[in-house]
Formats: structure tokens, C-alpha cells, sequence
């Protein structure tokens, strides 16, 4: 399940930044399978009510409080793209609520990837206190 969600999120940042692949790849079905496929897993999960997994045995590397802390940057410039993005539809003279939404989805998504990173940051330096 991990990796099909990190897979999804590799082509999805992928999507719009890749202009000379020598692969003709179709992002937008990849990324529609991916989502298709966890999906269904969540479907079975919920019906089964029991999610079977392999945890991941890593070490602390200093590499992934520096990954985190990139994430939280990108996170914080969204929340504030998407704050300026709410603000100028709501006092623009031709409300558009597609836009708003769009604003107000991306600012949220931005939001709880924040939390994550704050807490996967505090994970990791607890972490590497113990050792």
C-alpha cells in the first residue's frame, strides 16, 4: 500500500514537470490506476475490517529530518499561494467558486501534509536522541 501511494505521489509531482521523457508515459492514467487500485484496497480493508501489512524496519538517517523539513517549506508556500489564491477570489469582482474551491481544497491538503511533516520531524529527532 506504501508504495502505491508513493508511487502515486512520484507521478503525480512528475505530471506537469516532465516535458522531454524519453518514455511516452500517460501520467494521467498511471496516476488513475494508482488511485483505482487503493481504492479497492481500502474497500477490502473497510468490508475485511483487518489491513495486513509489513512494517518497515529503516534506520534514522539525518537525510530524512533534512527530507521532512523540505516538505514542510513546500507546504508552507502552498498554504500561503493558497490563502492569497482564497483572498484575491473573495474580493475579486467576479467570484469564481471552481477557483475557490480549488484554493480552499489545496490549502487543506497543504495543511495536513504540514502536521505530518511537524510530526514525522519530532518522530526522528526522538529517534535520533535514543541512540
Amino acid at each position: 500500500m506504501k508504495k502505491i501511494i508513493l508511487m502515486g505521489l512520484f507521478f503525480y509531482g512528475c505530471e506537469n514537470t516532465i516535458t522531454d521523457s524519453p518514455i511516452d508515459i500517460n501520467y494521467g492514467v498511471v496516476i488513475n490506476e494508482i488511485k483505482g487500485r487503493v481504492a479497492n484496497l481500502f474497500e477490502k480493508c473497510l468490508k475485511s475490517g483487518e489491513y495486513d501489512y509489513l512494517a518497515e524496519k529503516r534506520t534514522f538517517k539525518s537525510s530524512d529530518v533534512v527530507e521532512e523539513l523540505e516538505q514542510l517549506v513546500v507546504n508552507d508556500i502552498l498554504v500561503g499561494e493558497s490563502d492569497r489564491g482564497v483572498l484575491a477570489e473573495i474580493t475579486s469582482n467576479n467570484l469564481d467558486i471552481d477557483n475557490l474551491v480549488t484554493h480552499a481544497k489545496r490549502m487543506r491538503k497543504a495543511n495536513e501534509g504540514r502536521a505530518l511533516n511537524k510530526n514525522n520531524i519530532d518522530r526522528q529527532f526522538k529517534e535520533l536522541v535514543k541512540e
